[in-house]
């Protein structure tokens, strides 16, 4: 099993400032509801999932954010994905398991209805997280993509690579179909008609595929922008809305 690598996080004063909720107005209180968490954290202890000391990879997926969504419902915040996470190239990450968990973002989804929805995943500039002890901000190249999958997983011992146009095998998450942003625009859309019930969504980055990558410990991002575009953590914002 591989050992798991800390997902680095937005702190949550910075989180708590980058979502925003819209409630509709003959929903329950208990719609509508964004977190920066996951609803079920590691830590429990599964058998063979840990290697030494406490990883965090035990527990299911590492989710960033919990979100809850009713009918005529829409959620919108923000947060920062590796530059290739949706699309990282071979030979460590061969297609279809070419998305990075632990650079990729994971959504923990609840609808309270039958719904259509409308996910929205856009580039975003200044999007601040916390470096050390200090305040930095994301690149702003992001070409954004978006998996979605059926269930929420809070059980399975979490890798490294997951399959972004298909089931993945060390989870017990349903794949229902993607958004891979084949044309690399600045905004990612991807609308399904879906039951009440928990889903899981994966939002990374998918740019150009290269012949020769950038060395991201030896290249210069203020000076070269290929550099700058495909290595670092890019921000992004997530709109979601029912129907």
């Amino acid at each position: 099993m591989l050992k798991k690598h800390l997902k680095n996080k937005l702190s949550a004063v910075c989180a708590a400032g980058l979502m925003t909720v819209s409630l509709g107005a003959s929903l329950p209180a208990s719609a509508g509801m964004v977190m920066f968490s996951d609803p079920v954290p590691a830590g429990a202890s599964y058998p063979g999932c840990l290697t030494t000391g406490a990883t965090g990879a035990d527990g299911g997926i590492s989710y960033e954010w919990t979100v809850k969504l009713g009918q005529n419902d829409q959620a919108s915040f923000v947060n920062r994905v590796g530059a290739k996470s949706y699309n990282e190239p071979p030979p460590a990450y061969e297609p279809p398991d070419s998305g990075w968990t632990h650079t990729s973002n994971w959504v923990a989804l609840e609808l309270t209805h039958h719904t259509k929805l409308r996910i929205e995943v856009q580039r975003q500039e200044g999007v601040p997280f916390t470096n050390g002890t200090s305040i930095a901000t994301a690149r702003n190249k992001l070409v954004p993509a978006l998996s979605i999958y059926s269930g929420w997983d809070s059980t399975s011992c979490e890798e490294h690579r997951y399959n972004t146009a298909g089931n993945v095998d060390w989870t017990t998450v349903q794949f229902i179909g993607n958004q891979p942003n084949s044309n690399r625009r600045t905004v990612a859309v991807y609308t399904v008609e879906l039951d009440a019930g928990q889903y899981s969504i994966a939002i990374g980055g998918s740019p150009k595929v290269l012949a020769t990558y950038p060395d991201a410990a030896t290249c210069s991002p203020s000076t070269d922008p290929v550099c700058y575009a495909y290595t670092g953590f890019h921000g992004y914002r997530v709109k979601m809305k029912t129907e």
